[in-house]
């Protein structure tokens, strides 16, 4: 347990830093990632190259984001653990025309860390 919370905090600190080989360092090849708002899906990546060229992307949106861990709950059933996350940003392009170049957005949400192997096999981001 105290391995996943490790990796679990990397891989955030990783994200914070915009250091996208420190996010995949402990990540199965076969990784999934699902992105939902509102309980709406709005992006799913199946295999490390695909969650690379998505963060990468992700990454030139903003020009500081900052994800913190309000608490850690982990399912032994399920071998995961429900990050409940702090985060904010600063957009580095316009995104609509609310959302534009400067706007410094602030969020409440989870994360959810699916193991295997002492690797992370799926992340499922809520906001």
């Amino acid at each position: 347990m105290e391995k996943q919370i490790a990796i679990i905090h990397a891989y955030i600190n990783a994200y914070n830093n915009f250091d996208i080989s420190g996010m995949i360092q402990n990540m199965q090849p076969d990784i999934i990632f699902e992105n939902y708002d509102s309980e709406k899906r709005t992006l799913s990546t199946k295999g490390i190259e695909e969650f690379k060229t998505q963060a990468k992307k992700a990454a030139t949106l903003f020009s500081m984001r900052n994800q913190q861990i309000k608490g850690i709950l982990k399912n032994d059933a399920e071998n995961k653990f429900e990050v409940s996350i702090l985060y904010k940003g600063i957009f580095a392009v316009d995104i609509t025309e609310t959302l534009k170049k400067g706007t410094e957005i602030t969020l409440e949400g989870k994360s959810i860390f699916y193991f295997c192997n002492q690797k992370i096999n799926k992340i499922i981001d809520k906001s």
